[in-house]
């Protein structure tokens, strides 16, 4: 039978004190107080390793003994760490003060000990190694972290800030599963992390423990993870709200997934523009490819899925990010995205008048919802323009270009129209903010046709009677006034009366625009003089005047006095004799090269 070592304590002072187990004799003073001295200095000592030594045979047994997995002690029990510890056949049973009794066994323990056991980090065992419930595997709770195994990863521990966002995840039995790897230090970054079965937990200083898994982890780490530019997450993956995929975002971006375009991601500027515009539930969609260089080498670019023609954010130094997408996204790639003539995006698309709208550096491009049809302006005046009312069309080729006034009336206007869409031919059609406001619906049936619009002034005043700021005030008021109506008459004006010197066409070239003036005016609309004009002085006229790049001028209204309307009526015979002739019919950007 096993004495306890207080008994021993007691069974030793006896003997000092009476010679012998059975005497009745006093022992000497001096060893009386040798053995008051040595009870007062070993007992706390003692007393801690006994009480060591019986939690671990009492915890021992509640385990079954030289029965149970553990099997038969090997050796003594021993100082450890400031605790003890006895070692059996299959495991080690450890206890400190703090902690109680408690074993660790095969692969675990290995680990344990790989670690420092109770003098490294982890310090001693909180826990048997237990099932984990719900998961094929076992565990071990440490003073400062968790050991878990299981047949298909092996042993690993995870602690910290990991640890804790891992068990908030579900622990083994979450979407995570076991841990692959003890808890790291991310190489070329200043913080660590945990594989697990599924996906990864990082953690630094400034964005503590998030997971990253799936797709998003393997973007995230062809983009070069933590030691990349996206830097750590500062998320969990995430369901989008509104829209089918998931997310994480990182300290210097975010990374997309859906089913239908994979994982993609989108960083600084033109990410500041999507979530603007309300991100993967917004009319963009989900990203389609990363941040991209562009090919001029200045700007940079995502390619979204939303919308049946796709859609886009591109960003410049000088333009910033705004968005493209639709129809004009069409119409600028089919004009060669930003090494177009346009150049870069500087707004968004916004609305117009029955449609839609993107301002580019050197135009736009136009949307109109009646008839679907796209007009791209260009807006950049050439320098071999300015200081000029161009009176023809600077080319070799058999081309003309048809225009048309309207300033005071609009009787010939769907006449107009009516010849121009039989034949194919477009016009470019200068109007006034007037005429625009006295017939507010005729601005959208010549857009609507496909043909250009140009300025020709707010109320039809001779330029060279105005100031500075009264020109300026007229060109701008009619280009407003247009804009509002659904069109733009950028760059092309046309003097009200032909009337023009050199410092009202340099008033027209600040404001943005080149002076067309015309090849021959029609004088159609003089009308019949008395019954001796017909549509057949307009051709006469037309024609005595033909040359490559020809501008005719023709007018919308009908003359005051008699009601005709000539130039309409002389339209059809115009066109047909100048494709007998070899020619053909352009609006007026052909002027810009």
């Amino acid at each position: 039978m096993r004495s306890s070592r207080p008994a021993v304590l007691v069974m030793a002072l006896a003997l000092a004190l009476g010679g012998g187990p059975g005497g009745t004799g006093l022992a000497p003073a001096g060893a009386v107080a040798s053995a008051v001295v040595a009870q007062q200095s070993v007992p706390a000592s003692m007393a801690v390793q006994q009480a060591g030594d019986d939690a671990i045979v009492q915890h021992y047994e509640q385990l079954g003994g030289s029965a149970s997995f553990l099997g038969p002690p090997v050796g003594s029990a021993y100082d450890i760490a400031g605790g003890r510890a006895q070692d059996y056949t299959a495991g080690t049973i450890y206890w400190s003060a703090g902690t109680g009794a408690r074993e660790v066994h095969g692969a675990i323990r290995g680990r344990y000990l790989a670690l420092g056991g109770p003098a490294g980090f982890f310090g001693f065992p909180l826990t048997d190694e237990t099932a984990a419930p719900g998961a094929a595997g076992q565990y071990n709770d440490f003073a400062r972290g968790t050991i878990y195994w299981s047949p298909g990863t092996g042993a690993h521990e995870v602690h910290g800030a990991i640890r804790g966002r891992y068990l908030a995840l579900g622990g083994p039995t979450g979407y995570l599963g076991f841990p692959l790897t003890d808890e790291t230090n991310v190489p070329g970054a200043a913080g660590q992390y945990n594989d697990f079965a599924r996906g990864t937990i990082y953690w630094s200083a400034g964005t503590g423990a998030h997971e990253v898994h799936g797709a998003i982890r393997g973007r995230y780490l062809e983009l070069g993870g933590p030691a990349g530019f996206f830097g750590f997450p500062v998320t969990d993956e995430t369901a989008t709200p509104g829209a089918v995929g998931q997310y994480n975002d990182f300290a210097r971006g975010t990374i997309y997934w859906s089913p239908a375009t994979g994982a993609h991601e989108v960083h600084g500027a033109v990410r500041g523009r999507y979530l603007e515009l309300g991100g993967p539930s917004g009319a963009l969609g989900f990203p389609a490819t990363d941040e991209t260089g562009t090919p001029d080498g200045v700007g940079r670019y995502n390619h979204f899925s939303g919308t049946s023609a796709g859609s886009s954010i591109y960003w410049s130094p000088t333009t910033g990010a705004h968005e493209v997408y639709g129809a004009i996204r069409a119409q600028w790639a089919a004009l060669g995205w930003e090494r177009s003539r346009l150049g870069y995006p500087t707004t968004g698309e916004y609305g117009i008048t029955d449609g839609r709208r993107n301002d580019f550096a050197h135009g736009s491009i136009l949307w109109h919802g009646a008839s679907g049809r796209t007009e791209v302006i260009y807006t950049t005046v050439p320098s071999a323009l300015l200081g000029v009312d161009l009176e023809r069309i600077p080319t070799t080729q058999k081309v003309v270009a048809l225009t048309f006034d309207a300033g005071a009336k609009d009787a010939a206007l769907r006449s107009i129209l009516a010849t121009l869409a039989a034949n194919g031919v477009p016009g470019t059609f200068f109007l006034t903010g007037d005429w625009v406001n006295q017939f507010p619906s005729d601005p959208a049936l010549i857009y609507n046709a496909g043909h250009r619009i140009g300025n020709h002034s707010m109320t039809h005043p001779d330029f060279t009677t105005l100031t500075d700021a009264q020109i300026a005030a007229e060109i701008g008021n009619a280009q407003r006034t247009i804009e509002t109506a659904g069109g733009n008459p950028l760059p092309f004006f046309r003097f009200p009366f032909g009337a023009r010197d050199s410092r009202t066409i340099a008033d027209v070239n600040a404001a943005g625009y080149t002076g067309i003036r015309w090849t021959v005016d029609t004088l159609g609309w003089q009308g019949t003089m008395n019954g001796t004009r017909g549509p057949g002085f307009i051709v006469q006229r037309v024609m005595a005047s033909a040359q490559p790049g020809e501008i005719i001028l023709m007018h919308l209204g009908s003359n005051p006095d008699d009601g005709s309307t000539l130039d309409a009526a002389a339209l059809p015979q115009v066109i047909s004799q100048f494709r007998a002739a070899g020619y053909g019919f352009v609006t007026l950007d052909a002027a810009l090269g």
